[in-house]
């Protein structure tokens, strides 16, 4: 528990005085991110290179930890993540076209899943194992890679893409304790730290966002981890628990999905039909809006905690879990998240 609280203060530490200095150096260099645009929410220039606040800290203590406390990870391993983050990190500069960032993703996951990232198997009701064999390396893949593009679609409001991954990442690293895997829930406390210092920079009014190096960032790490200290885990329902954990993403995007296709739309294009733009264009001022996701985050991270310390070969665990996806979907629906995005959302940041 030492080594946990040792690398969260860290991280905290690390990201909350690396911040200001990318803050100051992207108003230097002109790197902001233009209040102009029909999806913009914010009223003035903010530099849009909060990832190299989170990335940074958290790959040197990383590193550290991987020193001091023989962690042993493999080089692979922090070599997929720095892909994934760089592809993102490029795309704030340049613009890659959605193949292009795809491919950096798809190269960052191959090469984690090298290091040992795989889901081998999954534990069904009642205490029955799945074992994938084979099955699991693509499982794995497309699992990681939607989770990444999850946080990255969320990334539209102030404070809501890294106060979502610094819940998430605590509640994943809680449930790695209670697995016994410390491993993953080191990773978990460490990127808790990095996303809570800058949060209190990027917390409305944002005067940095994190841009698609850090909303990637945060999904590829939060994935590995969900997949290192849950999905292999021997607990019942071990798919119920980072869905429910990362359910904010995870629904978006489905709605994100089903709105795509429903008006015809490519799946790649941006709209204004998310969860947040829908509460902004209700009138909710964005402190407001992110307050109500983190709420709704932090309901599903202790229905989470709840199951797999108490609930565990209980079909009471399935029921809550459907339970909760349905209160969430129809209010969702009566957001009207299916339906195309229109006007500009309400709201300053």
């Amino acid at each position: 528990m030492g080594n946990l609280i040792l690398v969260f203060m860290l991280g905290f530490l690390g990201s909350m005085i690396l911040t200001p200095l990318v803050i100051r150096l992207s108003h230097r260099k002109g790197w902001l991110d233009s209040s102009q645009g029909v999806r913009k929410i914010h009223t003035r220039p903010v530099s849009r290179l909060g990832g190299l606040a989170v990335y940074l800290p958290f790959m040197l203590i990383l590193l550290g930890s991987n020193f001091w406390f023989g962690l042993e990870l493999p080089a692979f391993f922090f070599l997929g993540i720095s892909v994934v983050f760089l592809t993102g990190l490029i795309d704030d500069f340049i613009s890659l076209s959605p193949p292009l960032k795809v491919f950096g993703q798809v190269v960052g996951i191959v090469l984690l899943m090298v290091s040992g990232v795989v889901i081998s198997f999954f534990t069904l009701p009642w205490g029955a194992i799945l074992y994938l064999g084979a099955w699991g390396y693509p499982l794995t893949f497309l699992w990681m890679l939607g989770i990444t593009n999850a946080l990255n679609l969320i990334d539209g409001m102030d404070g809501l893409s890294s106060g979502i991954a610094a819940i998430a990442s605590f509640t994943l690293g809680v449930v790695a304790l209670q697995e016994g895997r410390s491993l993953a829930a080191l990773v978990a406390f460490l990127l808790m730290g990095t996303e809570l210092g800058f949060l209190c920079y990027n917390f409305p009014p944002a005067r940095i966002f994190l841009g698609d190096g850090g909303a990637l960032f945060a999904g590829i790490v939060l994935s590995t981890i969900s997949v290192q200290g849950s999905l292999k885990s021997t607990a019942t329902f071990t798919l119920l628990v980072p869905i429910l954990v990362l359910g904010i993403p995870i629904f978006d995007t489905f709605f994100a999905i089903v709105r795509r296709k429903k008006n015809r739309l490519p799946l790649m294009s941006p709209d204004e039909g998310h969860l947040h733009h829908r509460l902004l264009k209700r009138g909710y001022s964005t402190r407001k809006a992110v307050l109500v996701f983190y709420s709704i985050s932090l309901i599903f991270s202790v229905v989470a905690i709840f199951i797999n310390r108490y609930l565990q070969n209980s079909t009471y665990s399935l029921l809550l879990v459907l339970v909760v996806v349905f209160l969430f979907m129809r209010w969702g629906l009566q957001l009207g998240v299916t339906e195309a995005g229109g006007e500009k959302p309400v709201g300053q940041s």
